[in-house]
């Protein structure tokens, strides 16, 4: 099969929808399948794999993780009529999404659309007013998305759920976790990290990802300065880069939490794994995530999990390894507090997250994603067949 996936993100851009593409691809491609990528080019990298095709864009990823591809349709279409796709797989509803929708019909082929995210959600939190109309604007753009797809890809059964109470989408839709290459995260010695930041003897707390303002950080720093009060040889180190980065370096001076909370920037992900085994807890405080690959991440190494009871953590603790909390302060301390105070109920958490994750191999998920195609595929002919 041959696949022609659109993206506003794509390598050396770090993160989820990112990670996801790659791991896809990779499994996809295992499997037998050629897989084209239709993404953003980015100054001063080159790709080293065949089959990545890149356009003039303009970077929004210190903001958003995305970069706005050159609306030109003439400028991408030969590259895409010479691949002949068997069908589309979308990853953005807007810009090269709406480049999807078009060589779609152009093409007479099914569009596959992976609902990454909560728009509407981030839509409020970047909003610099009337955050409400824009979350409002922004579901009515997803629905309108959604009506030119054939197939809905969603990581969790949570956002399948949601998708059929706030978009009305009930049917052609799959859900296919995110993978994770759970070799990468075995076996990976803690000492490195924790010698660079001065972190020998103490109890580690981790949290992976950007650095805005929608990840529930105001939140964790308040949980972190109760977490303190009762276990004071607690660090905070938080890993990633965000537009939310200046706020937290002046709340940090302002709380006198310097030596405490490590900021550690962003390192490339090869490196990721070295962080989670550095960690005896990973914090998890976002409530606006579908997935949460940064959990399963964390799992696999077998690091325990406190996260907010949300979409996509709620689906990936379903058979354990971590603890859900509500959205408070005081909740949240309480159950980090808790589980670094009993080793027992450590080791079986984590013996939980290892056993649990197993899901979530590249090769697992990407059956899950080929199923998806086949549906799709079959669907659209039989309904070339009707006409």
């Amino acid at each position: 099969m041959r696949i022609a996936i659109f993206s506003n993100a794509y390598l050396p851009s770090i993160s989820g929808v990112v990670n996801s593409i790659t791991l896809f691809r990779k499994g996809l491609i295992a499997a037998g399948h050629e897989v084209h990528v239709f993404a953003p080019e980015y100054e001063k990298y080159e790709d080293k794999e065949p089959y990545i095709f890149r356009f003039p864009a303009l970077d929004l990823s210190d903001q958003l993780d995305i970069s706005i591809i050159v609306p030109i349709k003439n400028l991408i279409e030969p590259a895409v009529v010479g691949v002949k796709p068997a069908l589309i797989h979308s990853q953005h509803p807007i810009w090269m999404g709406d480049l999807a929708v078009a060589f779609a019909r152009t093409l007479n082929i099914p569009l596959v659309f992976t609902f990454h995210t909560q728009y509407e959600k981030y839509a409020q939190h970047y909003a610099p007013i009337a955050p409400k109309l824009a979350g409002l604007i922004t579901e009515e753009v997803v629905k309108r998305y959604l009506r030119h797809c054939q197939h809905v890809v969603v990581p969790t059964e949570s956002i399948r759920e949601m998708l059929a109470k706030d978009y009305g989408i009930e049917r052609g839709v799959s859900v296919v976790p995110t993978p994770v290459d759970l070799a990468k995260f075995q076996d990976i010695q803690p000492e490195k990290v924790r010698a660079s930041f001065g972190l020998e003897g103490k109890e580690v707390l981790l949290f992976v990802g950007r650095l805005a303002r929608e990840k529930g950080l105001d939140m964790l720093l308040q949980a972190f300065t109760l977490i303190h009060e009762q276990r004071p040889g607690v660090r905070l180190l938080l890993l990633g880069r965000g537009p939310y980065e200046d706020a937290l370096k002046t709340k940090l001076a302002k709380l006198g939490f310097n030596d405490l909370v490590i900021l550690a920037g962003a390192v490339p992900h090869e490196v990721v794994p070295g962080y989670y085994s550095a960690a005896d807890l990973f914090v998890f405080p976002s409530t606006t995530e579908t997935q949460g690959l940064v959990i399963i991440e964390a799992m696999a190494t077998g690091l325990t999990v406190v996260a907010v009871r949300a979409p996509g953590a709620v689906d990936v603790l379903a058979e354990g390894g971590g603890v859900l909390t509500e959205n408070k302060p005081e909740a949240f301390a309480r159950e980090v507090v808790d589980i670094l105070a009993d080793s027992g109920r450590q080791r079986e958490l984590r013996d939980k997250a290892r056993r649990a994750v197993r899901r979530y191999s590249i090769s697992d998920a990407t059956a899950r994603m080929l199923n998806a195609y086949e549906t799709t595929l079959d669907s659209w002919e039989s309904r070339d067949q009707e006409r």
